[in-house]
């Protein structure tokens, strides 16, 4: 799901998808909507904006969505996993997708949000609107990937187009989303199944690192892992020292060989500590020709969650460091033989933030 102008112009490339992924975009511009090659979009607030932009104001974002949410909340009855996509920094992504990663919350999805940060030439007020949009978001999301236009561009050849420049994010976001929803939607000679995928996000502490790997020939799995390794959205640390959950996805043709695919994880491997969380898929697609693709998911941190006997949630923390507030449930005291408050099948008197897992950032 595509959220504000950028989101769902990134969303509106991806193809090839199995039948069962829905791509769907929620904007206030109804001629933009118009103009998407998808077959689900919800345009909210026209009322107000008369089809409009949020001409930046982030606020008016916000209220739209609050106002007018029916629509999404509608398309995510039965979602398992929703991909929100957003760039933020502009009116109606920064209002408007926390609002919604808290509806598909309240829906009961797996949420991975995708979101592109602004370049650095767009200015304080945009970039500290894009900070303060994804704080928001990351208290709903289970996970968040940050694509920094900045460092798309930082390898970039200076007289790169403007057209060139801003489409690159969208780019990489078809190729992340659209990898990992093949993967996870198809039956490959090694299948990464929702499961894994439910794993990583549930436990990877906020933040997920994405890199992205493609070439043809006769030594494209040298030049497949050598991309990932040094993809530019990593940044000039060293990631995969401190990984402590990976996933890595490769795709690739008939053509496919045992010994591309060891390729690929040796060299991985080769960087990563002993003790991390690791999971791998292979599909084989004939529309990929000669092509071999291969993305990877990275977390820095890792969390254990503790429960109760119930089975309950009852702490978040992190291993590498504090990345959320540990707040804990000590049991009902001398209520605890008092019958539970339920509600809609829900006991109300677990915490809120443990019933709808809320996340609380520091």
């Amino acid at each position: 799901m595509g959220v504000g102008s950028s989101g769902s112009l990134a969303v509106s490339g991806l193809s090839g998808l199995p039948e069962e992924v829905m791509v769907a975009a929620v904007d206030t511009d109804s001629k933009l909507l118009a103009g998407l090659e998808i077959d689900h979009f919800i345009c909210v607030g026209e009322s107000i904006t008369h089809g409009l932009s949020a001409g930046g104001a982030v606020e008016l974002g916000r209220q739209l969505l609050e106002k007018d949410s029916s629509g999404i909340r509608r398309k995510l009855r039965d979602v398992d996993l929703v991909i929100l996509v957003g760039g933020l920094g502009g009116g109606t992504a920064s209002g408007a997708l926390p609002v919604v990663t808290r509806i598909a919350r309240e829906a009961g999805c797996l949420i991975l949000a995708v979101v592109s940060m602004p370049f650095d030439f767009e200015g304080k007020m945009k970039k500290s609107a894009a900070e303060d949009s994804l704080k928001r978001v990351r208290t709903h999301a289970d996970a968040v990937i940050r694509i920094s236009n900045e460092r798309l561009l930082s390898r970039a050849d200076s007289d790169i187009s403007a057209e060139d420049a801003f489409s690159r994010s969208h780019q990489v976001v078809r190729d992340g989303v659209g990898m990992l929803c093949r993967l996870i939607s198809s039956v490959g000679v090694c299948s990464l199944d929702f499961a894994c995928i439910h794993t990583m996000l549930k436990n990877c502490d906020g933040f997920c690192n994405l890199a992205l790997g493609r070439a043809a020939g006769p030594t494209r799995a040298e030049v497949v892992a050598e991309s990932l390794l040094t993809h530019p959205l990593l940044g000039n640390v060293e990631p995969w020292a401190r990984a402590q959950g990976v996933i890595v996805g490769i795709t690739g043709g008939p053509s496919l060989t045992l010994r591309e695919i060891e390729t690929v994880m040796k060299k991985i491997q080769e960087k990563l500590p002993a003790e991390v969380w690791f999971n791998f898929g292979v599909l084989v697609d004939p529309d990929c020709g000669d092509d071999l693709s291969a993305m990877v998911l990275l977390a820095e941190q890792w969390k254990e969650p503790l429960v109760d006997s119930a089975g309950r949630q009852i702490a978040v923390r992190g291993r590498g460091g504090q990345a959320e507030f540990a707040l804990e449930t000590v049991g009902k005291g001398r209520f605890a033989h008092v019958n539970p408050t339920i509600y809609n099948n829900q006991d109300l008197d677990v915490p809120t933030y443990i019933r709808r897992e809320i996340k609380l950032p520091r």
